[in-house]
């Protein structure tokens, strides 16, 4: 059965809230169950939900009981003392740990192939075709959703954005975070690099947005970069999941295959995105 990892448990520290969990459209779904629509219908069977522990009455009240019929579901939960054996967090640490944590406190729960996706993003629905059918074709590699970069974008402020470097072969080969990306006058422009470079972005280059399909191979990198985090003992560091990626691509020649969509991607960096969320959600959906 082919499962999808929902990965719920982050703050929305710029939000500024649980964006995780707010409505949207006619229907009054939050964006992952509108994602969860989209992936049953292409085959997933099971999704796991990573949650912050003071987040599972409101799941259980507010979204179980309208998951759609015949879909298995698991919650799974982000705490500090769920670490690797032999490893403490700081007494003094209260951030969470990171993306690359709350997915591995799922590896108990994975012995094949799976889907990873943010609580608080709308993907479309041809990013889970892409991805169960790439999971029926392929058991070695990740594979990892690209979308275009004028199709990410907030009308609210800058975001952020790892921009794909893709091999000849269209495999992925790095991914460069690129920030305070804005469209002003039909231009994009964003801070490339450690530099911070102010440079003129292709509206079509390929952008990463946390869509992935992956093979548990991803859990002993996980477990070591949760080791080397929790052993440098700074308290705000975590362990972010591309940052794995990145290292199973240049330590172990690991292949991620790239799966293009011309999908619109919206999410909530804002508290200003709300109504666009609900108008998009509401134009895609009715």
């Amino acid at each position: 059965m082919s499962s999808i990892v929902i990965l719920a448990a982050g703050l929305g520290s710029r939000f500024g809230g649980d964006k995780q969990l707010i409505e949207f459209g006619k229907r009054k779904l939050t964006l992952m169950e509108y994602n969860l629509s989209h992936a049953v219908h292409a085959g997933f069977g099971r999704v796991i939900f990573v949650i912050r522990p003071e987040l599972t009455e409101v799941l259980r009240q507010q979204v179980l009981p309208r998951l759609p019929d015949g879909l298995q579901y698991e919650i799974v939960l982000q705490t500090l003392n769920n670490v690797p054996a032999g490893c403490s967090v700081p007494a003094e640490r209260s951030k969470p740990l990171g993306t690359g944590h709350a997915l591995w406190c799922c590896h108990t729960l994975l012995s094949e192939n799976f889907a990873v996706i943010n609580a608080d993003d709308y993907y479309g629905a041809q990013a889970f075709e892409l991805l169960l059918t790439q999971a029926k074709n392929t058991q070695n590699s990740h594979s990892m959703v690209a979308y275009q970069l004028k199709n990410t974008l907030s009308k609210f402020g800058s975001v952020n954005r790892g921009l794909c470097q893709l091999s000849k072969e269209n495999n992925l080969e790095y991914i460069e975070e690129c920030e305070n990306i804005i469209e002003q006058d039909d231009i994009i422009r964003g801070d490339l690099g450690v530099n911070g470079k102010r440079v003129k972005l292709n509206k079509d280059a390929l952008i990463s947005m946390n869509c992935w399909l992956f093979n548990t191979d991803i859990f002993p990198r996980l477990t070591e970069e949760i080791r080397y985090l929790l052993q440098d003992k700074k308290v705000t560091t975590e362990c972010y999941l591309p940052n794995v990626v990145m290292k199973q691509i240049v330590q172990q020649q690991k292949k991620v295959i790239v799966l293009k969509t011309t999908e619109h991607w919206f999410g909530l960096t804002y508290q200003q995105d709300c109504q666009s969320v609900n108008e998009k959600i509401d134009a895609i959906l009715t």
